[in-house]
Formats: structure tokens, sequence, C-alpha cells
């Protein structure tokens, strides 16, 4: 349906082969995301780590992330997992100091201070009290991680900077836009348009699908 690419290539096939590698990357941002968030949150309920924290995050604020990716993809061959994982840390730094912040208000409700009152240890005051509250915003903010590594993978991908033997779909973008006249061509601009709506296809079903399945995961 979307022709051949400029190798002579089945352009759908090599659209589908790049799809698992999106997928790669989301989940290893998700889980990347998921262990710089869940100790932001234990850190809320320590003055000292909650302070760190804010560090870290107003650090984070001013990194130009992509531009780092690239430096890192240009002195290493990156795999989207390696993608994943670096989007996740980068992309969590801010949302910690959200999760650290409501864990702060949780740990400091009444019902907090009486369990701790009664001898509950900070452990369990964590695990019975906080993280149920905490859960909706560290859903939200590890899907979004899952998202923009979605985008990243792609984006690497189709200036090159990707590991050349793992498919992509920004590789079939980067095959067109690099081939003279591709783009002239009936076919070419399908297979480009193609691609980068299966990026924003994928990077949203990311987000929903992991904020929908998270969210009653987290709170039970």
């Amino acid at each position: 349906p979307l022709g051949t690419d400029p190798l002579g290539r089945d352009a759908a096939c090599v659209l589908a082969e790049g799809i698992p590698s999106s997928i790669e990357a989301a989940a290893a941002a998700l889980a990347s995301s998921l262990l710089v968030l869940a100790a932001a949150m234990a850190a809320g309920v320590s003055p000292a780590a909650s302070r760190a924290v804010d560090a870290a995050a107003a650090l984070a604020a001013g990194l130009p992330r992509m531009s780092l990716l690239m430096t890192l993809a240009l002195a290493a061959t990156l795999s989207p997992p390696w993608i994943g994982v670096l989007v996740g840390l980068l992309a969590s730094l801010q949302g910690a100091r959200a999760v650290a912040s409501r864990s702060r208000q949780v740990a400091a409700a009444p019902y907090a201070e009486a369990a701790r009152a009664i001898g509950a240890s900070r452990a369990r005051i964590l695990l019975r009290h906080i993280a149920p509250n905490v859960a909706d915003t560290l859903a939200s903010y590890a899907s979004m991680a899952a998202a923009a590594a979605v985008y990243a993978e792609a984006g690497l991908s189709m200036l090159g900077l990707e590991d050349p033997s793992t498919p992509s779909p920004g590789k079939l973008a980067n095959l067109v836009l690099q081939t003279p006249g591709a783009l002239l061509t009936a076919a070419g601009t399908a297979q480009l348009t193609a691609s980068l709506a299966a990026v924003a296809v994928i990077a949203y079903l990311a987000y929903r699908l992991l904020r929908a399945a998270m969210g009653p995961t987290l709170e039970a």
C-alpha cells in the first residue's frame, strides 16, 4: 500500500518491522522512570532527601535533553532500549519534584501522623498511606516518559544517529529524506507521512494505555 522504499523493499513491511523498536524504547523508559519516581516518592518523607530531589530537578530543568541525547548517540551507538533508559531518567527528574512534593503532603496529613503516633514504621506509612495517594501522579509522569522515548528514538533514527542495524520508523523517514527526488513521488510522500504518523500513534497509545493500566495497578 505504500509502494517500495528507495532500496526497493516493501515500505509497509519496513515500517512494520520498526514498530517493535519504538515499543522497546517506551518499555525501557517506563522502567527507568518508575525507578526514579519511586525513589522520589520515598525521598518525600525525608526533608534532606526531598531537598536533594528538588536540587536535581532544578538542575535537570536547564539541560538540553535532545542535544544531550544526540551527543551521547554520537559518542556511542545507542539501541532503542538504551535510548528509552536515558529518556526515562531525564524526563522523570522534573516529575520527581512533583512526586516528592505530593509525598510530603501526604506524610503530613492527619491520618499519616496518626499512624506514626501508634508506632507504624516509615515503610508501612510509605506503602499503606503515601503510595496509593501518589500513584496517580507517578503513573502520569511515567507514561509521559514512555511517550517521549518513542519520539526520541524515532528522532535519533531519523537523524541517522541510532544503531544502523536496528529497524525503526525513523529510518524509513531518513531514507526518504536522504534520497534525492524521493519526496517528489507519491510513494515517497506517503512513506514519510506514514512514518511520522506511526510514531505519533505509538506515542499516543503508549501514554494512554500505560496510563490506564498503571493507575489502578499502583493504587491497588
